[in-house]
């Protein structure tokens, strides 16, 4: 929770409508944007895919009146439990925030952003918190 609550905070301060800002913007390690002002969900999800970094779009609760399709929401959520188990704590929320502002807000050129999300991660490729060893992340252990 200490990591959502710190990526929905550093998103915040950049300008992102992060709903439940009365709960410390989440209770679990979800956090949902309304991201109507920037486009929609589902154009967003695809254009922060390409520079690497995965969200899901999301429905809101007044997107169907508001006439919304579910491809295409007026929100996104972002989860922090595969950061979380690369070993992020919440000074890394902060600069994650700023890939997506980058992206999102500033417009920046998608492959320069997604070089420095590489480069960013690159420090990040063992698995914490869910195994007794630091396993290599993503490598399968073959089981009998």
């Amino acid at each position: 929770m200490k990591n959502a609550r710190a990526l929905g905070q550093a998103l915040y301060e950049r300008g992102f409508n992060v709903l439940a800002e009365h709960k410390g913007f989440t209770q679990s390690h979800v956090i949902l944007i309304d991201i109507v002002k920037y486009g929609d969900g589902g154009t967003i999800e695809e254009t922060l895919e390409k520079a690497n970094i995965i969200i899901n779009r999301n429905l809101l609760p007044w997107d169907i009146k508001e006439g919304r399709h579910f491809m295409h929401p007026g929100g996104i959520r972002m989860g922090v439990s595969e950061v979380t188990r690369l070993g992020m704590k919440e000074s890394e929320m902060a600069e994650i925030a700023e890939f997506v502002k980058r992206v999102v807000i500033d417009k920046e050129p998608l492959e320069k952003v997604r070089a420095d999300v590489v480069e960013f991660r690159r420090d990040y490729q063992r698995v914490h918190y869910c195994f007794e060893n630091a396993t290599e992340a993503y490598k399968y252990i073959r089981v009998r």
